[in-house]
Formats: C-alpha cells, structure tokens, sequence
C-alpha cells in the first residue's frame, strides 16, 4: 500500500537518531551533535534548549496560559510579553535577521498592568554565553543574528 502524498509535503519524516550508532540510511559517519545522544550532554544544545523551554512552559502559567502582548520592535525583531494575573512577566524578543540588533523595545498599546521595568533577568538563550538570571538592561539590549531570548521580571502594582 502507497502513503498518500500531499502537495507541499515531504514524502518521508526525516529520522531522529539517538546515537551515532543508529542506522538511518547515512552516506557517511553520523556527527555527535546530530543525535540525541550527543546534545543530551551538552547544555548549549538545540535538544537541552527545546527541554529548558518545554520545562519552564509546564511550570510557568504565564508562557502557558497568559495574556500575549505584542511589542513594538525594530527591523528583524518580534517580541512579546506574556503575564498571568500577578505573576511574573515574561519577555521574548526574537531576532530574524542575520546582522546585530538594538531591541528598541516599545510598549506602546500595552495595557498598564504590563508596563515594562528598566531590567528583567535572563532565563535563556539561543546563544551560548549568557548565564541563567543575569540581570539584563532593556533598553540597551541587543542581540546577535538569530538569537532568541526569554526574560523576566516581577509584576509590581
């Protein structure tokens, strides 16, 4: 029996390799950083990196169930503030472009209760380098090409 093929899509999922052992159809040796075995012990990884993300969602009401707020941004940019009655605040800023950008953070339009702080505290990374709670200046933040955040800061009356 064929598997229907539907316009636009691929016709087989890639495969997911757990080790460089598996056997996936490879013209050559498989890297490490390619398998799940390999990213599981590294802690700047795209897999720890989506784990990190995945665990936080789970605990966090906000990334999970909050109001999402659009701010304004500078060219290649998209972020977004993401609350959750009178938790903490969480701040994405997400950088498309392949050059180096200012934030430019505008909280134009926001609703008063999401009022943006002078700092919040880095949660993530897509970039190595950054540590777990530094602290972070919002108005002087740039970030590298394609790079990701996620911040925080507290909910103040």
């Amino acid at each position: 029996m064929k598997a229907a093929a539907l316009p636009g899509q691929p016709a087989k999922a890639p495969v997911m390799l757990w080790g460089a052992s598996s056997s996936a159809n490879t013209s050559g040796p498989v890297s490490s950083n390619l398998t799940v075995q390999g990213q599981s012990g590294d802690p700047d990884s795209l897999l720890s990196l989506f784990r990190r993300l995945s665990d936080l969602r789970g605990k966090e009401r906000a990334l999970l169930h909050g109001d999402f707020h659009v701010l304004s941004s500078g060219p290649d940019l998209f972020s977004y503030v993401r609350q959750w009655d009178q938790n903490k605040r969480f701040l994405v800023v997400l950088n498309f472009g392949d050059v180096p950008r200012a934030a430019g953070l505008g909280a134009s339009g926001l609703p008063a209760s999401v009022s943006l702080p002078p700092g919040a505290e880095l949660l993530l990374s897509t970039q190595p380098g950054g540590k777990e709670g530094d602290p972070v200046e919002l108005q002087r933040l740039s970030l590298n090409p394609h790079e990701g955040l996620l911040l925080q800061f507290p909910y103040v009356a």
